[in-house]
Parts: structure tokens; sequence; C-alpha cells
């Protein structure tokens, strides 16, 4: 029986195992696709004869980046969504980490269905967001403008964020904040001392999280940005297709250049990401 049982879990564990390198193998496929694509001419990509190009070339990303005009103005393009992005990440860490300071170390009535709740926002998808944020920044005459965005991706990553900061901060004694107290450090001295260097992987996690999010996200950012100038770089790749025609060529270039921050940043915060997720899922 024991043997029947251990030759069951070993199949079910080869199966996930295969299941699990074939999602990887069509993910990490997709994106080889893509970033060899943007080095073929426009032949070559039409003709999708073979996967690697025959004439490597860079016209594709000359072209992008030479394209400045009122209408199409890639390099400003992917200054807005830089800007955007980075104050996006820089909000999100400072609002989340006093937040989730407050919800590690104060006890209160309510606080567990709080922050429970957080969770509870991402079962509704975000799009139902959308008609209330456009008539609130209306009235506040703020449309077209960067800082709707950065409100908008704030609010959209800070209850994640939050909660896996709570994580890293309960795990902090706080004999640590004891003894700076008793040095005379004041709680806000004691907060950016002791309390941050010590969760700096959850700190690096959120920051890269609301980067990535806010750098691909596109739907609200169609909606609150109008004009040309203002536009991010996902709403520029919009501008490579048309009802009869798509430009291919600077369509797969912009992609990898959308993609290549994106990869950047994660793979040297891969780890943080694990140990983000691992704190916020087992509790000590």
């Amino acid at each position: 029986m024991n043997r029947k049982l251990r030759i069951g879990r070993t199949a079910a564990s080869m199966i996930k195992n295969i299941i699990i390198a074939l999602i990887v193998a069509y993910s990490v496929g997709l994106f080889v696709y893509i970033l060899l694509s943007a080095f073929k001419p426009l032949k070559e990509v039409m003709a999708r004869a073979k996967l690697f190009p025959r004439n490597a070339t860079l016209d594709n990303f000359i072209s992008l980046f030479k394209a400045t005009s009122s209408n199409k103005n890639f390099p400003r393009y992917l200054l807005n969504s830089m800007f955007v992005s980075i104050c996006t990440a820089l909000l999100t860490c400072t609002i989340g980490s006093l937040a989730a300071y407050g919800f590690s170390r104060h006890n209160y009535i309510g606080k567990k269905v709080m922050l429970n709740s957080m969770l509870f926002l991402y079962v509704f998808p975000t799009i139902i967001l959308l008609v209330p944020l456009y008539k609130m920044f209306s009235l506040a005459r703020i449309t077209d403008n960067y800082l709707a965005l950065i409100i908008t991706y704030a609010g959209l990553t800070l209850p994640f964020c939050t909660w896996i900061l709570v994580s890293f901060f309960d795990r902090v004694p706080p004999s640590l904040e004891e003894a700076a107290f008793v040095d005379g450090a004041t709680p806000f001295q004691t907060f950016i001392r002791v309390l941050l260097p010590v969760a700096t992987p959850g700190l690096v996690m959120v920051l890269a999280y609301s980067f990535i999010t806010a750098w691909g996200e596109y739907t609200f950012a169609s909606i609150l940005i109008q004009s040309n100038i203002n536009r991010t770089i996902t709403q520029s790749l919009v501008d490579f297709t048309a009802d009869q025609y798509i430009d291919w060529g600077l369509l797969l270039a912009g992609s990898v250049i959308v993609l290549v921050p994106v990869v950047a940043i994660f793979i040297p915060v891969s780890k943080n990401f694990i140990k983000g997720f691992t704190a916020g899922a087992v509790k000590e």
C-alpha cells in the first residue's frame, strides 16, 4: 500500500513538474520570439520563415527613437512612463511603510478586519474603478495629468504592498525599538533607523512591484491621459497598429523596450519577491 502511495505521489509530482516546465517554456518562448523578431527586417517578420533573423538589423529601434513628431514621440513617452512609475513606487513605498508600521505596532478595534479587507479588494476587477476615478479627477481638474496616474497606480498597489510590509515589521523584535527609545531616539527616528533597514527586502519588493505595475498598465492611462505629449509608453504601442496595417517592426521593437525594464528589475530582486510572498503567507 505504501509503495503504491509513493508511486502515486511520484507520478503526481512528475506531472506537476511537466506542466510547470511547459508553462515556463511557452512564456519564455514568446519573449524570445519577440526579442529575435525585433531585429528582423519587415520582410522576414512577415514571412515568418525562421526563428533567428537572417539579416539582423537595428533599423526598427533606430526608426523608433527617431519618431519625434507631434503625433509620435517614443522617447518622450518612455520618459513619461519612467517618471510616473518612479513616482508611483516612491509614493507607494512611503505610504505603505507608514501604514504597515501602524498596523504592526499598534492594537485597536477592527485591526484584523481592516488588514484582511485589503486583500479582499483584489477580488473585484479594477476596471469598475475607471468611471468613478475619471469623474473624481475631472471634478478636481487633474485629468490628462501625471498626478492622476500616480494616485491611481498607488491606490491599486498600496493594499497588497501594505499587507506584505506588515509581515516584515511583525518579524522585527520589539526589543530593538525599546533599546532605541532608551538611547533617546524618537518614534520617527526608530522607524527610520531601526525598522526600515531590517525590512529592506520588503521595501525592495514593494518598490519593484509598484514600479512594474505602473510601467505596464494601459487601461487607466488610455482614459486619464488624452494629449499626445503626456502619453505613456504602453499607449504609444497602439500607434503602430491600424485597421488595415500594422507596423510589425516598430511594434516588436517597442515591445522589447517595454519588457527590458521589467526583466532588468525583476531578476535582481527575484529573491526579495520570494521572501516577500513567504513572509506574507507564513506567520511566525
